[in-house]
């Protein structure tokens, strides 16, 4: 492997162990280091299963703590910047046109989103 291994993140958020997992041929492979394993699947689903079984018996239990499978790469780096700045942007869309008094369907169309997606996106804050 090269020095872009992934490593997982510990301690994990909600009580999950986040694998981030790359791409090497046609496996998704993920290391955990912190656990003394290293999986690797055809699949992201068959990598989080292979990683909970590889816990499992590296920690001597019938169950391992959940198991979240990350995946990373500059394309999917780009991609949730691009989210980020879509959601930001609709924001700010909804909030200039709600100071205007513009109804929620009418924002709805103007936004080319469902009026859900209009309120959350006001709902998420400033940006």
């Amino acid at each position: 492997m090269t020095g872009n291994e992934p490593r997982a993140e510990l301690p994990s958020d909600e009580g999950a162990v986040i694998l981030p997992a790359v791409r090497l041929e046609r496996r998704w492979i993920t290391r955990a280091d912190a656990h003394g394993v290293v999986v690797h699947g055809r699949t992201l689903r068959a990598l989080q299963a292979s990683a909970r079984q590889a816990l499992a018996l590296r920690l001597g239990t019938s169950t391992a703590p959940p198991v979240r499978v990350r995946p990373q790469s500059a394309e999917l780096d780009a991609l949730a910047e691009a989210r980020l700045r879509y959601d930001t942007a609709l924001r700010h869309a909804v909030q200039t046109l709600r100071a205007d008094q513009s109804s929620w369907t009418d924002i709805a169309q103007a936004c080319h989103v469902r009026i859900a997606d209009a309120q959350a996106a006001l709902r998420q804050g400033p940006g």
